[in-house]
């Protein structure tokens, strides 16, 4: 048992179950928003007991789709805290130590992913972003922040290219499939109670052995190098730039910065 473990969920949309329509199912005002709301809380909900069940002394739940406009306190289970707002500072929320194991629920494939539902790193405008040579979605970025604070990620839930993706940098990783593309954008997913099953056994499975994992880390110094996708998109790649820090976050913060 991994008694009084701290955990950080770290949410997104794309990876949910049954999501698959950008223009129907993402965003605020659009037709199915509310529908992709109640099942990523219902996965989030089933990670939090099942960390809870594992013995975490704290769960966080941080809202990290669009902007912190996703979750609510109103829904999320009682033993959680949400974290919400915007922008999203450089650490993701995190400091030395601050958690033991981080989990990834609702989470998406990085752009280009082979067999990926929605896949994107940060935007769909994104072609691709390298650490130091290396390509890495938004749970490779996640996961490099949290190994300079000595923090590992411990489970993802998500599409198949997804969880693909989190065990080439965690092996150890508990992963759980909710999805899979079927034809060019369609998905086969689980029932909404198979998926929370999976996400609750899994994440009891993960939190119970979190000592157990070790963090992914960078040697600095650090280049992060971002293309972005020419438009339209049968033009040649549009541009790249390049930001540098003695650590992953000090590269980020330079990325950061620019964007203020």
């Amino acid at each position: 048992m991994a008694q009084g473990a701290r955990i950080l969920i770290v949410t997104d949309l794309e990876g949910a179950g049954g999501v698959n329509d950008a223009d129907e199912q993402l965003l605020p005002g659009q037709r199915r928003f509310a529908e992709s709301q109640r099942i990523l809380t219902g996965e989030v909900n089933a990670a939090v007991e099942g960390a809870v069940a594992a013995g975490a002394a704290e769960v966080v739940i941080w809202d990290g789709h669009d902007g912190s406009r996703t979750l609510s306190i109103e829904t999320i289970h009682e033993k959680a805290r949400l974290l919400q707002g915007r922008p999203t500072p450089a650490n993701y929320y995190m400091s030395e130590r601050a958690y033991d194991g981080i989990i990834f629920i609702g989470q998406h494939a990085k752009a280009g992913a082979k067999g990926a539902v929605l896949a994107h790193t940060q935007s769909f405008g994104v072609r691709r972003i390298t650490l130091n040579g290396r390509e890495v979605g938004e749970v490779g970025q996640v996961a490099a922040i949290a190994g300079q604070f000595d923090i590992p990620v411990i489970m993802l839930s998500g599409d198949e290219a997804a969880c693909a993706e989190m065990l080439e940098l965690q092996p150890k990783a508990v992963t759980v499939a909710v999805k899979r593309l079927a034809g060019a954008s369609s998905t086969f997913s689980l029932s909404h109670a198979e998926a929370k099953r999976q996400i609750r056994d899994g994440a009891e499975r993960a939190v119970t052995h979190v000592r157990e994992y070790r963090p992914w880390k960078i040697d600095g110094p650090v280049e992060m190098v971002i293309e972005y996708l020419a438009q339209p998109p049968q033009r040649p790649l549009a541009s790249s730039v390049s930001y540098k820090g003695a650590t992953v976050l000090e590269a980020y913060e330079a990325w950061l910065g620019k964007l203020k």
